[in-house]
């Protein structure tokens, strides 16, 4: 099983969520944790990581596999993730989007290895990624 833990800038982590939530017409909110963080948050930085290492520890130690999802790499949410990215069954990906969360959230219950399951989720939303012309274009010839 996997547990999801998001960590973003402004409240992108809840919007894709709640997005999700919508076009799935579920209820994952109460299984997943959502960090939001804005510029003011940024001297609370110890406190946050002390937090999302607590959330890790606990969903670690339920036998879940936590895959934490970042929007953009280098930022300070990515920063806090990255320092557990060594860590067992704990993956980070950044860039996250709507179709990658579909497919993660479709496969929270996946018994399969996080490796596999996060290079699924990477696919997903890589594939989701088109130019509008180059798909016309390829169509009209």
């Amino acid at each position: 099983m996997f547990s999801f833990i998001f960590l973003t800038h402004g409240e992108l982590g809840e919007t894709l969520v709640k997005t999700c939530e919508f076009i799935m017409n579920d209820n994952f909110s109460e299984r997943i944790k959502i960090y939001s963080m804005d510029y003011s948050m940024l001297s609370d930085m110890d406190k946050i990581r002390a937090d999302f290492s607590e959330k890790v520890e606990a969903m670690l130690a339920s036998d879940h596999k936590v895959i934490v999802f970042v929007d953009i790499f280098g930022g300070s949410p990515s920063n806090i993730a990255f320092t557990f990215s060594r860590r067992e069954n704990v993956d980070i990906i950044s860039g996250v989007n709507l179709p990658m969360l579909i497919y993660a959230f479709e496969h929270m219950n996946d018994e399969r290895d996080i490796k596999e399951v996060v290079d699924s989720i990477i696919l997903s939303g890589s594939n989701s990624i088109v130019s509008a012309k180059t798909l016309i274009n390829r169509s009209s010839n």
